[in-house]
């Protein structure tokens, strides 16, 4: 790097640090000058920031990761602006403008940093705070920050994101240092802390989780709701009757909480898709441009099937069977959809069809809404639902001994939690919804109890050693 770039690129991190706290009241403040509410998994990003600061060093390097609009730049910029201080050194940048404006890498920028601070990161005398937005538009940015950061300097924190989870899963440099956080779609407890303030009640959820999850019978489940009936009315008390629809359609994403017009959500929605497609797939799979030009059409047939047969969508599509389960395998590694096996042994997972959710139900609400569907109101409303369990499920057994599965049989059940040897149904439906797909995969299937859940009343049916869980609990774990 010559003196001249070298002294353009100082004078780039001079204005950088000197407007930060500027950009980042942007995603920290209302327009009232209010803080916005903050994620739940805030609190334990903060907790991670606090133990460095406070002299443990184990832990210095944290990577969030998640599909784009998840908000994970608002989380960057909020434990930014909530760890001001003239003792501690930090630096926020959004590395794709960097990289792209300057046409520099990001060891360049780290150089310059160095300079700018006076010493080498070796013999900093102060905490230093590294907030790195979209890493992996530097292409060399794990071994960068591995050899430069991380192997130098134990008095340096770094905290970066990448919207592409296919680059962050596949490098080792990242895997066995730095501690790994996905940023998962928002909760309705989330949104509605988010939309209109309204916050959680303390424990609640932990109480209706553990009901759900960790009871011995249907009865019990039944019975340990109950004990949460009046803390749950409490909570729903002044929230509008069409929220939850409003939620499952776009409410996951923050940005549809900001935008407030449906069209304009589902726009940015489907350009989060094509930049997907485009940018993060395309670059790190060995698809050709013609196949990837497909996947938009692989998409939407998940989107409007209620079931997926990898042969027959091969065929629709004149595609090869091994291209379309290869980009099946592509989307669920950038984190658009998840794939639920079916039950049994990995014989029968191998012969049988997984099951596609969508990460976000608002991807599928996208289709429906913005591009058009021949599916009818109530299927369309019942995927969506189903979309929300599989995410709140994902997001709750990740990093627990649970496995999720689903029973492919005719009228089987939608999912199987499974903890040891002992085995959960469960059934989603939209509107009110009986025991059926739950007696049908306990023919097949030992299991502990099942669960419905569904807009029918919270109701035990000892016969059947099943309850039917109202959604007003379910989408408070």
């Amino acid at each position: 790097m010559t003196i001249e770039k070298k002294e353009q690129l100082i004078r780039f991190l001079q204005e950088q640090i000197a407007q930060a706290d500027f950009k980042a009241k942007a995603y920290v403040f209302d327009e009232k000058n209010k803080k916005h509410p903050t994620r739940n998994c805030f609190i334990k990003l903060q907790k991670y920031v606090d133990d460095f600061l406070e002299g443990n060093a184990a832990a210095r390097w944290l990577i969030l990761s998640g599909f784009r609009g998840v908000g994970k730049t608002t989380l960057l910029s909020q434990l930014y602006f909530g760890n001001a201080n003239p003792e501690i050194n930090r630096l926020y940048l959004s590395v794709d403008q960097v990289t792209q404006m300057l046409g520099v890498t990001l060891e360049e920028i780290l150089l310059a940093y160095e300079e700018l601070l006076g010493t080498v990161f070796e013999r900093l005398d102060k905490p230093t705070l590294l907030f790195l937005d979209e890493i992996q538009y530097d292409k060399k940015w794990a071994i960068t920050l591995k050899t430069m950061i991380f192997d130098r300097s134990p008095k340096i924190f770094i905290v970066a994101t990448g919207s592409s989870a296919l680059s962050l899963q596949s490098n080792p440099d990242v895997a066995r240092r730095a501690l790994s956080e996905t940023v998962f779609p928002m909760s309705f407890t989330e949104y509605m802390k988010i939309k209109d303030g309204k916050y959680e009640i303390k424990g609640l959820s932990n109480q209706i989780r553990n009901a759900l999850f960790e009871s011995n019978s249907a009865e019990d489940v039944y019975n340990n709701l109950k004990e949460t009936e009046q803390s749950v009315r409490k909570y729903w008390t002044g929230i509008g009757r069409l929220e939850v629809d409003t939620y499952m359609k776009y409410g996951t994403l923050p940005f549809g909480i900001r935008l407030q017009n449906e069209g304009l959500v589902y726009d940015q929605i489907k350009k989060i898709l094509d930049r997907v497609i485009s940018m993060d797939i395309a670059e790190l799979s060995q698809f050709k441009t013609e196949i990837i030009s497909r996947i938009p059409e692989i998409l939407y047939a998940v989107a409007a099937a209620d079931g997926l047969s990898v042969t027959n969508l091969a065929k629709d599509l004149s595609l090869n069977k091994r291209t379309v389960i290869d980009i099946l395998s592509a989307l669920e590694k950038s984190e658009i959809l998840v794939r639920i096996y079916p039950y049994g042994a990995h014989a029968s997972q191998v012969r049988k069809p997984s099951k596609y959710l969508f990460a976000s139900p608002a991807f599928r609400s996208m289709y429906y809404n913005f591009i058009g569907s021949i599916i009818a109101e109530p299927s369309y409303m019942g995927k969506l639902l189903e979309d929300t369990v599989g995410f709140y499920l994902t997001r709750y057994f990740t990093g627990k001994s649970y496995s999720l599965t689903y029973d492919s049989s005719q009228s089987g059940a939608d999912f199987i939690v499974r903890k040891g040897l002992q085995n959960i149904i469960l059934e989603a439906g939209y509107g009110k919804k009986g025991f059926a797909q739950i007696e049908n995969t306990r023919n097949r299937v030992n299991a502990k109890y099942g669960i419905v859940a569904s807009m029918s009343p919270l109701q035990l049916n000892p016969q059947k050693n099943a309850v039917t869980v109202p959604l007003s609990y379910f989408l408070l774990i």
